[in-house]
């Protein structure tokens, strides 16, 4: 897993890492087929109304790789939308005193050589550590804010021209400091495809927002339960119509319930007992044969944004300490 620190002007995020990519990894841009190159160059344009400070990270990063920024934001635009193949669990759960989340991200096992955990300060904007299997675009993270957003795939029925959750989870990162704020930015976004996002903030605030390119609900804990959760479908009525299923080989129905039975017998959450959850085997993937598991699990509190990774197949014992971030604020506030 990579470990960049990036912060400053977004063009000069953007070019540093592209430097870095390309002086030491000789990397180039993928090929992708016409139907994605379609697709991502029309999404690729409603990034640049979306969120413009982007765009001008992704003409940094292009520059830096020796790249033309279209084909740059017309590659990233089409990310996970044909091809859905990531499977997540994560879960919320708020005590009195603290909210504590934790994460899996499924993926094949080959992907563990792209994995990066970023520290990314962009100016003017909140700072933040999240986590990702692509350059500039994220899949959960947590900001200075004690603001936490992480995502999980759904194979939805239609998919349209517009923003990828990559770059929805980077804006409310950016943007957002707390969960209804980040709700909003959601709701309100042209969505490219279906995803579930699960939202917490050091408040106590939890919420997942099931989200379609044909329509969006916000599901709150049920009642009586301090804890909300997510796989890779839709649970609420107005949202299955639009999930189309075929995921039972990930086990996203078992990892479901795994979460539930889990949360349900736990009164008061830690980062022991959040390691201990997302390590069981009906919440952790190791599909051998599929060469398909958990490439990374996060674990955070919110309050103290004390957060641990696991870079690999987690167990209860082989979390470290991110502390990038408490770095970086302590060297911003000098």
């Amino acid at each position: 897993m990579y470990h960049p620190r990036l912060y400053g002007e977004f063009y000069e995020m953007g070019l540093r890492y592209g430097n870095l990519l390309r002086d030491k990894a000789n990397f180039v841009l993928p090929k992708i087929s016409d139907q994605k190159t379609k697709f991502g160059l029309e999404s690729y344009k409603e990034l640049q109304e979306y969120y413009p400070e982007i765009v001008q990270e992704i003409r940094g990063f292009a520059e830096g790789i020796k790249d033309k920024p279209e084909k740059l934001g017309t590659f990233l635009s089409s990310l996970g939308v044909y091809d859905t193949t990531g499977q997540c669990s994560v879960f919320a759960f708020r005590n009195k005193d603290a909210v504590i989340i934790g994460r899996n991200y499924d993926m094949l096992f080959d992907f563990k050589k792209f994995t990066e955990s970023s520290l990314i300060a962009p100016k003017e904007k909140y700072s933040y550590i999240s986590q990702s299997d692509v350059f500039i675009g994220r899949s959960d993270g947590i900001n200075e804010k004690g603001l936490s957003i992480a995502m999980s795939f759904v194979n939805g029925t239609e998919v349209q021209p517009g923003i990828g959750f990559h770059f929805i989870i980077r804006k409310v990162l950016e943007n957002c400091s707390n969960t209804e704020q980040a709700v909003n930015l959601v709701q309100e976004t042209k969505v490219a495809s279906a995803t579930n996002f699960l939202i917490a903030d050091k408040s106590g605030e939890i919420a997942v927002v099931e989200s379609a390119p044909q329509k969006s609900v916000v599901r709150r804990p049920e009642k009586h339960e301090n804890f909300i959760y997510i796989t890779n479908q839709f649970v609420t009525k107005e949202m299955k119509r639009f999930d189309q299923g075929g995921v039972e080989w990930s086990k996203s129905a078992e990892r479901y319930n795994g979460l539930k039975i889990n949360l349900k017998s736990i009164e008061n959450m830690d980062l022991q007992k959040a390691k201990e959850i997302l390590s069981d085997k009906c919440v952790c993937l190791n599909l051998q044969k599929e060469k398909f598991g958990t490439i990374w699990s996060v674990v955070a509190n919110l309050n103290e944004l004390k957060i641990e990774r696991a870079e690999t197949k987690p167990t209860p014992t082989n979390y470290k300490p991110e502390t990038r971030l408490d770095w970086w604020l302590k060297k911003r506030n000098k």
